[in-house]
């Protein structure tokens, strides 16, 4: 089930992403991502909506794809990276995710040019050292003109993709690692939604992009702005993993340092 937030022309941007001509980062629609307002423990914060994939039971570990980041050595800082980073998987590939784990490729020399692809770079199997790390980072594949409400949130980068050029934006180290998260949506008895409540947020050690989406339905009439005024709804699993990254701008326009603890 897709997200019932969605008006109908977010629903039509949502199914051109996740339906792109597969192998063809042109395809991805250029828009410009906007957030969505929520509520964790009485403090609102913002989320965008990027990839979306169904899967069941609910999964406690999201899919992942590799990274390719080019280094001179292994503990180098990933920003002093050698050329563009590779993936192998945009939007519209089978098996596809926003979730990268981070491999550091060591050993390119001059002579090696830019690799342009996975392809290219397993060519060089013998010259270069492949290392995966249990890094992972939070990297929405996107059109290549696509914008962010803030652009601050998660900085553009263009990378390579079987030899062609794709466009992402880097909202960094997933700090749950490979985890996934609930978010809650509370419905009223007639389908409109409520409130969205995550249940962590960025500065916890828990915090995750990806989440599995719970729904319920409730009649109250008041605000509901914290997950403890409605904790006693059966909330059912919907069967949709999504990446909504929290606005860290939006973290940020809160007043005092975040000290609640996440649910789990």
């Amino acid at each position: 089930m897709l997200l019932k937030i969605f008006t109908s022309i977010g629903f039509i941007l949502l199914t051109l992403i996740n339906h792109a001509i597969a192998g063809d980062p042109y395809a991805l629609p250029n828009t410009t991502y906007t957030t969505t307002p929520s509520y964790f423990d009485n403090i609102q914060v913002k989320f965008y909506v990027f990839y979306i994939y169904n899967a069941t039971p609910a999964p406690a570990i999201s899919r992942v794809n590799p990274i390719y980041v080019f280094l001179k050595d292994t503990n180098d800082n990933m920003a002093n990276t050698l050329q563009p980073n590779i993936i192998d998987l945009i939007p519209g590939d089978d098996g596809y995710s926003d979730l990268k784990r981070v491999n550091v490729v060591t050993g390119l020399t001059n002579s090696s040019g830019t690799i342009t692809s996975y392809d290219s770079l397993k060519n060089l199997s013998n010259n270069v050292k492949i290392t995966e790390t249990d890094i992972y980072v939070n990297i929405p594949v996107v059109g290549l003109s696509a914008k962010l409400e803030n652009p601050a949130d998660g900085p553009e980068m263009f990378g390579y993709y079987k030899g062609v050029q794709f466009h992402c934006f880097n909202f960094g180290i997933n700090p749950a690692g490979n985890a996934t998260a609930p978010i809650y949506h509370v419905y009223s008895s007639n389908g409109t939604l409520l409130a969205t409540l995550p249940s962590t947020i960025p500065g916890l050690s828990n915090y995750t992009g990806i989440w599995t989406i719970y729904d319920s339905t409730s009649n109250v009439t008041f605000p509901i702005t914290s997950f403890n005024q409605v904790s006693n709804l059966e909330n059912t699993y919907d069967g949709t993993v999504v990446n909504c990254p929290i606005s860290l701008t939006s973290i940020t326009s809160t007043s005092g340092p975040i000290k609640k603890r996440s649910r789990k």
